[in-house]
């Protein structure tokens, strides 16, 4: 190695770099007297100066154990000649008393002839390294790395030292940090291996040479600036992180750097002294530890979750929240427990649980609490913590995160509340009142006591629901609803089973006379009409009653025998009530057996048409026929219209029924022209179903087409209350039938809800006067009265009049003297079979 200042230059900077080195450096005699030592190891043992060190041993300074290990070491090396290298020791700080880690390297210091005359060490506080698990993985490394080419470089200068020169330079170059000394001018005059490797470059040829030489401009300029100030001022910079860019990589490395200046004998500053420390690992930790921080920082400002820990007596210590999502304020909860939260509770009821938990330092996962605060909407949160242990198991405490679950909560109650309640009337559904009445009935047992069911059905809801459509239907349902629960006490019980049915537990009552007006408040309640789209809308209510313990004991019979009560208040003109009966289940099974029985008079061609002729009452001559259909059942004989018209109604059949009825009287009239006889107009009854039927158009196009007969001479007749539950939507339904050609009549015309002025608006040719008008006639004064009037009015709008019932002389001249068109009834005609009327019709046709 060549130098380029002399001897006592050499020596000058060599004491310097020893005296500001953090290491402890020292050399010892072969027997073990310190022949050497800096400053860092005389603090160490709470000397003034390194000379008080020189001539003593490891006897004088340690407590004789100690000293004895420390000197079997040395005369290892100096015996053996072979290093010692890394060994970890722990040693006594004299000064704080303090127990540190050192790393020590022994190496044999030998003369100009190669012969062993002590040893030169250098030890290392790696306190820090061991205390940091990270710290220390990568200083091993580092070591691991260096530790051979320290060795082989520490033995080849050992050969050559001489003295303190020797010894100073060898452990400069050992050591891992760039060490250097400059001028006054920032030319290097000393430096180290790892300055030059950095730089890629020797430290011989870096003597001489300047920062400008080996870093970019702006990088020198800025070392040159910091040395200068050094220089200047005499004014140390200690422990700065700068950056320095490895020539042979090309990577940036951060240092932590301090520069001293140094004096000659005479105090004056003649240059500086450098050490740096590669401290990249340490700062990419730290970035790494940050970036980590920053992520965890993001990811709980996003999540719906905030985080918690707690302390080794389970209460808060922190609480991250950045959103505020939790709902409590930082010194609402630090220093208390999860069973001190305020305004909270456990929903399971008591805390037992979670406390038994901690207690046995397991983890719990979602343990949901309740939490109102005064004034506020109550809240829900779940909670999940992990406990937490050092490393030598001890019990730190909980980490642990926390969810607000009100919304998840209130979806759930939701599907709770669907499940059990009617979604359209909010009320309860099947389900939830067979649930009701079984705790109601268990009560009743115990505490002997009677309750009553009552099953609801809506009369007429069908025509309405049909006519204005189900929206309507649904707003209708929702108002019935709300008057049957406020028409009843806050113990009773209302259900929706669904369709227009409904039903209602009344509990705690002594009669049947309680469960009776219970029943005429709900059909009161029922029949009040409601407005809908500016549409006045009526329905009754029938109600039949079933009570416990007297007619059932258990939930399934009391609904199905009030189901059966309910059907009896129907036959008995419906807007009433019944109560159960032990014969009323043989009129059930009588009903359920006449349904099915009609469903195959359908399918099994068991039905046929009477026709009843109108006469024309100037000529005398038939002016018409009304087909009316007729059951002909294979055990029960002839059923009567009246019993199962309105059943057919109620199921639906009616649509089906009255599609055959059309097309079979199509073809009869049809088969009578074709006989030869004159054509006559053959009216259809349509029933409500009927009419608002989507495939109705449809269906008389295809029972005319079919037949042949022409679209005059069908008459089709309505009744109208059928028009009036929607009458723009009738007016087009009456529209597109006119469109057909056929007729139109308004049947059992005065019993309806329309005034006489609103005839007017719909397209109709035939007005049929109901027979309550015409049965008490010619005694009935009033009856009289409103006979005329609306044959006047029918004349008026140049309708054809036709009154219906004639049964007596009297009543047919009554109405041919007021100008009537037509009468129907046994007085000219009962209903009869197609044979009866066609031979009708051709002692008709022979009059003429």
């Amino acid at each position: 190695m060549h130098f380029t200042a002399d001897t006592s230059m050499e020596q000058l900077l060599l004491r310097t770099l020893a005296a500001n080195s953090l290491d402890l450096i020292y050399a010892k005699d072969r027997n073990g007297h310190f022949l050497f030592a800096n400053v860092a190891l005389a603090k160490l043992f709470g000397l003034n100066s390194p000379q008080d060190m020189l001539g003593k041993s490891d006897f004088d300074l340690y407590p004789d154990h100690l000293a004895r290990g420390y000197h079997q070491d040395d005369q290892q090396v100096i015996d053996s000649g072979e290093p010692i290298a890394d060994r970890e020791e722990q040693m006594i700080d004299i000064a704080s008393g303090e127990h540190r880690w050192y790393s020590t390297t022994k190496i044999p210091l030998k003369d100009v002839n190669g012969a062993i005359i002590g040893l030169v060490g250098i030890t290392r506080d790696i306190t820090a390294s061991r205390n940091t698990k990270v710290q220390t993985q990568a200083l091993n490394r580092e070591l691991k790395g260096r530790e051979a080419l320290r060795n082989k470089e520490l033995e080849q200068l050992s050969a050559t030292l001489e003295k303190e020169r020797q010894l100073m330079r060898t452990l400069i170059d050992a050591l891992p940090d760039n060490i250097y000394a400059k001028d006054l001018n920032s030319q290097f005059l000393l430096a180290n291996h790892s300055v030059a490797d950095s730089m890629g470059t020797t430290s011989t040829e870096i003597l001489g040479k300047d920062d400008f030489d080996f870093y970019p401009a702006e990088l020198a300029q800025q070392y040159r600036d910091d040395e200068q100030k050094v220089l200047t001022t005499g004014k140390a910079l200690l422990e700065r992180e700068e950056p320095a860019v490895d020539q042979t990589t090309g990577r940036t490395r951060w240092l932590l750097t301090s520069k001293i200046p140094f004096r000659n004998k005479s105090g004056r500053i003649v240059g500086l002294v450098g050490i740096g420390r590669d401290i990249s690992r340490r700062r990419l930790a730290e970035l790494a530890l940050r970036r980590s921080e920053e992520r965890f920082r993001s990811l709980t400002e996003l999540s719906s979750d905030w985080y918690w820990e707690q302390d080794e007596r389970s209460t808060f210590t922190d609480l991250t929240d950045p959103n505020g999502k939790s709902g409590f304020n930082r010194k609402d909860i630090l220093g208390r427990s999860i069973t001190q939260l305020p305004y909270c509770e456990p929903l399971s009821g008591c805390w037992i649980e979670l406390e038994h938990t901690q207690s046995e330092r397991e983890p719990f996962r979602g343990f949901e609490l309740r939490c109102e605060k005064p004034g506020q909407k109550p809240r829900f949160i779940s909670l999940s913590g992990m406990p937490v242990f050092d490393d030598k198991q001890n019990f730190c405490g909980y980490r642990g995160i926390g969810q607000d679950i009100t919304a998840r909560r209130e979806s759930e109650d939701r599907v709770h509340f669907l499940a059990t309640h009617d979604s359209l009337t909010e009320l309860p559904n099947r389900f939830m009142f067979h649930e009701i009445l079984d705790v109601a009935l268990k009560s009743a047992q115990r505490h002997n006591r009677a309750l009553a069911v009552l099953f609801i059905d809506l009369d007429r809801f069908k025509n309405i629901n049909d006519t204005l459509g189900h929206d309507a239907g649904d707003q209708l349902l929702q108002v019935i609803g709300q008057r049957f629960t406020q028409t009843l006490r806050a113990s009773d019980v209302v259900a929706r089973l669904g369709g227009d049915e409904f039903v209602v537990l009344l509990q705690d009552i002594h009669t049947e006379q309680d469960a009776r007006i219970a029943a005429q408040k709900l059909i009161a309640a029922a029949v009040n009409p409601v407005i809908i789209r500016d549409q006045e809308c009526r329905v009754t209510a029938s109600v039949g009653i079933c009570m416990y313990p007297a007619d059932a004991d258990d939930g399934e019979s009391l609904m199905k025998n009030a189901d059966i009560a309910m059907y009896l208040a129907k036959e008995e003109g419906k807007n009433t009530y019944q109560f159960y009966s032990p014969n009323l289940q043989a009129r059930s099974r009588e009903r359920l057996e006449l349904e099915n029985h009609l469903r195959l008079a359908v399918e099994q061609d068991q039905l046929f048409l009477h026709y009843q002729a109108k006469r024309d009452l100037k000529t005398g001559a038939v002016a018409g026929v009304e087909a009316l259909v007729r059951w002909q059942h294979p055990s029960l004989g002839v059923v009567p219209p009246n019993d199962f018209i309105p059943l057919a109604e109620e199921t639906g059949l009616i649509v089906l029924i009255g599609r055959w009825v059309l097309k079979t009287a199509c073809l009869q009239s049809a088969h009578w022209q074709q006989q030869g006889l004159l054509p006559v107009c053959m009216s259809v009854n349509l029933s409500p179903r009927q009419f608002y039927d989507e495939y109705l158009i449809e269906d008389i196009r295809l029972a005319l087409q079919e037949s042949g007969l022409a679209p005059a001479n069908l008459e089709l007749e309505i009744t109208e209350s059928m028009v009036m539950q929607n009458t723009d939507r009738a007016i087009d339904i009456l529209r597109s039938l006119k469109a057909l050609g056929v007729r139109l009549a308004i049947d059992d015309f005065g019993v309806g809800y329309s005034l006489l002025a609103q005839i007017k608006q719909f397209p109709v040719d035939t007005l049929k006067v109901d027979s309550s008008f015409i049965r008490d006639i010619p005694a009935n004064f009033e009856d009289k009265a409103i006979t005329q009037a609306i044959i006047a009015m029918g004349k008026t709008l140049s309708l054809t009049v036709i009154a219906e019932g004639v049964e007596t002389l009297e009543q047919e001249s009554f109405l041919r003297e007021h100008n009537c068109d037509q009468s129907q009834g046994y007085f000219f005609s009962r209903p009869i079979a197609a044979e009866g009327l066609e031979a009708l019709l051709r002692d008709n046709s022979t009059a003429k």
